[in-house]
């Protein structure tokens, strides 16, 4: 079962937005937060045990640090700080979410498959991670475990996700000749657009 800290999850922007999500910290979380990595070496025993407080402090913390960077699309510099809180908050959810979606932005696929299982295995149902667990594997070449995560997505008021995902399952299945290369850029192609039509949305 997810920690508190992983239940709240990606809001509806969120799940289509990656490295566009505007971070809502205070300036006084992102000063406690940048104090706590400074002075990590100091409140850490000396046998690099640490106590359930600790973790959930420098956990929090390093979240906070990958938000930062996973904002401005800089997935290189948020990757090890979510596995950082991820150490130190194994069942945070949302965390994983986006470890996923920056190894798989950075080209990581084996490692982006391993954190959207994680995410699957731990919730049960998660659309973010059922939409790039597929592209994982397209990118991977997995035919028939791509159109299986492709089919886990289900959310009715995505209407343009959902039904690019229809039509390139079917392709998919339909002849083993077409890409897969294919099928992930038409369904990142409609992602796009979306993004585009949620930006417009909010600016009005």
């Amino acid at each position: 079962m997810a920690s508190s800290e992983g239940k709240k999850g990606l809001s509806r922007r969120d799940l289509l937005f990656g490295g566009f999500r505007k971070l809502r910290e205070t300036s006084q979380e992102r000063l406690e937060a940048s104090k706590a990595h400074k002075n990590e070496q100091f409140t850490t025993p000396a046998d690099n045990t640490t106590t359930p407080q600790q973790d959930v402090k420098h956990g929090r913390a390093a979240f906070l640090r990958a938000g930062e960077a996973y904002a401005a699309s800089d997935y290189e510099a948020a990757i090890p700080e979510y596995r950082e809180c991820i150490k130190r908050l194994p069942h945070h959810s949302e965390a994983r979410q986006r470890l996923g979606y920056c190894l798989y932005r950075t080209g990581q696929y084996v490692q982006a498959k391993v954190e959207f299982d994680r995410v699957l295995r731990d919730l049960g149902k998660d659309n973010f991670s059922s939409l790039y667990l597929g592209l994982t594997l397209a990118r991977l070449g997995k035919r028939e475990q791509t159109v299986t995560a492709w089919r886990g997505y289900f959310n009715a008021g995505e209407v343009r996700i959902m039904r690019e995902l229809n039509v390139q399952t079917a392709l998919i299945e339909s002849s083993e000749d077409y890409e897969l290369s294919e099928a992930a850029e038409a369904v990142e192609d409609a992602i796009a657009i979306r993004k585009k039509e949620l930006l417009s949305e909010s600016a009005q």
